[in-house]
């Protein structure tokens, strides 16, 4: 799920998807009419929106004036509805606030829960905006209580996809996929408002995936909504869907790939006069050239975008602005103005307790301190970092995420299964029929017989289908647990594997003896960036998965080999004597950097840094050996090995502190503990090297 910079882009669009589901005016569950000659009118001049914002607004003002005062209430209702979300779309919060003062006239006048509940909702959506989370968060539920006593489909869906989006930008994940599934089942089909609302659904599912580091999974769920948008060229979609992608190809390390679908985005903004999207693409492509250590042209995006911010007024956009300015001034040079700049940012970020977007935007800065040679100030980000990371993305969320996905594609296997079943029925009984009107004398007989072959058949086909559910269950549990690139495990691999250390632990209490303490070592390829940079990504994909084969042929069996994200591996050594720990690192770090990675007609050397730790620190320990802290701690070490030259391993060899310090250990200076003596290292250097590269 780590939020970088063109995190922000990922919100906006979800908030102006929540705007578009907030334009739709559904009926009762129960009932769907037709719509008014009213409704059908205001449906054509939103269709008019997706190209023509102004002019829609135009129009669709005029048409609220020229309302008779004996409007039906769902006709008034409707108008307001729509042009408030326009104005909000078209960040027009003022005439959009006048307007939602009249919805809530409305819904006083009329004792209407609906409209209450809309005036709430998009009250919550205005806070959002403002990064005024808590409060929004807030406001949203009273609107979610009056949704439920009007019981209504798309009421009930877009107040639902409100709160997924409020609870993900506080990072929580969990609980935003739970009202993602309950938007998500409240969504109807056959209209094309029905589609736009799956179009935004899609879109919000992916920016979830992307909350939650899968940025594959939600590069999936984005093509699903653009192949939609682009049946129904819905131009607003389209180009919110491509800079979701274009941050997902980002996350990847596809920077070609991410810059061409934000220009894309940015001509669909400029194309509709979007400010804020256009803000966002210039936002992200200010990031993008910072990833590419194009400095001036980083600033010159991060500048265009702070001058929209100031016209638009959107506080997330002006914290990611004024963090990209910040982080270009310091690769320029420009260290403490930069690092001030950034800081801003932060602090905006801190107002809101967007927590997501600020545990990215500490592992930018902690990156930028290291480039600068302030290895104190990096080290202190990262710690902080480190603390949200766990805080934010626990095993329970790749749970969720496993059961939104189950429950959604489970959702539409139900529905084509419908479908095919009430075919069935017809065709059954037309077959019925001709054989009534052909063979009337022998009609028991038959009917003996086609309910024999029926069942005969059904039965067949259950078993046959329970068969194919047999094996593609076997295969997606297969796949849910390995990385798709070098066919490793993830970390929801070792997430399951560590839930049964507590059971051995148990075990082991009641033995007579004690085996070799289990280890923890965390490897990271140095400098990766710059081997996707000089010789492509293709060039970074064939080194993941060489190492991937060079360090599976030194495990033994019963260990466990991971691919922990990006350049990151893991190894969980299954019980090693502590004394042989440093000879297997040592191992590790000769059977990658001992030897040249091949690529095509080239060489290239490539090294790795690591931090490794026992899980069991010693008799006299009174640390409770608990993996994550353990990994936390190995982290700490591979930050450390990286911060001293790379091509070498840290190990962390004991830690003597008390119980109730380990804690703060962990939130601390480990260089200081190590100078005061509370924890114990090794180093183990990697292989000596020569040449940067080799043509044959």
């Amino acid at each position: 799920m780590q939020i970088h910079l063109d995190r922000f882009s990922s919100l906006r669009a979800c908030l102006a998807g929540l705007v578009l589901l907030c334009l739709f005016v559904g009926t009762t569950q129960a009932v769907d009419p037709q719509p008014s000659p009213i409704q059908s009118e205001i449906f054509r001049l939103q269709d008019l929106s997706e190209t023509q914002v102004a002019e829609s607004i135009k129009q669709l003002s005029e048409l609220k004036r020229s309302l008779p005062a004996d409007t039906a209430l769902e006709d008034q209702r409707e108008a307001l509805i729509a042009l408030i979300g326009l104005y909000l779309n078209d960040d027009q919060n003022e005439p959009a606030g006048k307007l939602n003062a009249e919805l809530n006239a409305l819904g006083q006048r009329y004792h209407d829960n609906w409209s209450n509940a809309m005036v709430l909702n998009f009250q919550a959506a205005i806070l959002r905006g403002e990064g005024k989370l808590q409060e929004a968060k807030k406001v949203n539920a009273q609107a979610m209580q009056l949704a439920k006593i009007v019981n209504v489909k798309r009421l009930t869906s877009r107040v639902n996809s409100t709160a997924s989006v409020i609870n993900s930008a506080l990072g929580d994940f969990q609980i935003a996929l739970q009202y993602q599934l309950a938007a998500m089942d409240a969504l109807e089909e056959g209209s094309r408002h029905d589609d736009l609302q799956l179009i935004n659904a899609l879109n919000n599912i992916g920016n979830l995936y992307l909350s939650l580091k899968d940025p594959q999974m939600a590069l999936e769920y984005y093509s699903k909504g653009t192949r939609l948008a682009e049946k129904m060229d819905d131009q607003i979609m389209l180009g919110m869907l491509a800079g979701n992608r274009g941050y997902a190809y980002s996350t990847q390390g596809k920077l070609t790939d991410a810059i061409k679908a934000y220009t894309e985005s940015l001509a669909i903004a400029r194309q509709l006069s979007d400010r804020r999207s256009e803000a966002t693409a210039l936002n992200n492509l200010s990031d993008a050239a910072y990833r590419l250590d194009n400095y001036s042209l980083c600033l010159q995006y991060a500048k265009q975008t702070l001058q929209l911010v100031e016209k638009i007024g959107n506080s997330g956009l002006k914290a990611s602005g004024l963090v990209n300015l910040g982080l270009c001034h310091m690769g320029l040079g420009e260290v403490q103005l930069g690092a001030g700049e950034v800081n801003q940012g932060i602090d905006i970020l801190r107002k809101s307790n967007a927590k997501p977007d600020i545990e990215s935007v500490l592992g930018q800065l902690a990156t930028a301190y290291e480039k600068a040679g302030m290895y104190r100030d990096a080290y202190k980000a990262i710690v902080e970092e480190l603390a949200l990371s766990t805080e934010l993305f626990q095993v329970d969320r790749d749970r969720a995420v496993s059961e939104l996905k189950a429950k959604y594609d489970a959702s539409q296997r139900e529905k084509q299964i419908e479908v095919l079943e009430q075919k069935n029925q017809v065709q059954s009984v037309e077959i019925k029929n001709k054989g009534l009107q052909r063979i009337i004398a022998t009609l028991s007989t038959i009917i003996a017989i086609a309910v024999a072959l029926t069942i005969l058949f059904l039965y067949r086909k259950v078993r046959e289908t329970n068969r194919n559910l047999e094996e593609a269950n076997v295969k997606l549990a297969h796949q849910s647990t390995r990385d798709p690139l070098t066919g490793l495990l993830n970390r929801r691999a070792f997430h399951d594997a560590m839930q049964f250390r507590t059971q051995i632990t148990e075990r082991r209490s009641l033995g007579t003896t004690t085996p070799p303490p289990h280890a923890l070592v965390m490897l990271d390829i140095d400098h990766f960036k710059r081997i996707n940079d000089n010789y492509g990504h293709a060039a970074g994909d064939s080194v993941l998965v060489e190492l991937s084969k060079r360090l599976t042929h030194v495990m033994r069996d019963k260990d466990m080999l991971m691919r922990w994200g990006g350049e990151e591996f893991l190894v969980f050594l299954n019980h090693i004597p502590t004394a042989n720990l440093p000879q297997v690192v040592e191992r590790i770090l000769i059977s990658v950097g001992g030897r040249q990675v091949p690529f095509e007609n080239n060489t290239m050397p490539v090294t790795i840094s690591a931090g490794y730790i026992s899980l069991q620190q010693g008799d006299t320990s009174e640390v409770d050996p608990n993996w994550e802290k353990m990994l936390n701690l190995a982290d700490s070490a591979l930050y450390m090995a990286k911060t001293r030259g790379r091509n070498q391993a840290i190990g962390i060899k004991v830690v003597n502190v008390k119980k109730e310090e380990f804690d703060a250990l962990l939130e601390g200076d480990l260089e200081n503990s190590i100078k005061q003596g509370k924890v114990i290292i090794e180093q183990i250097a990697g292989p000596e090297q020569h040449e940067a590269m080799v043509e044959h």
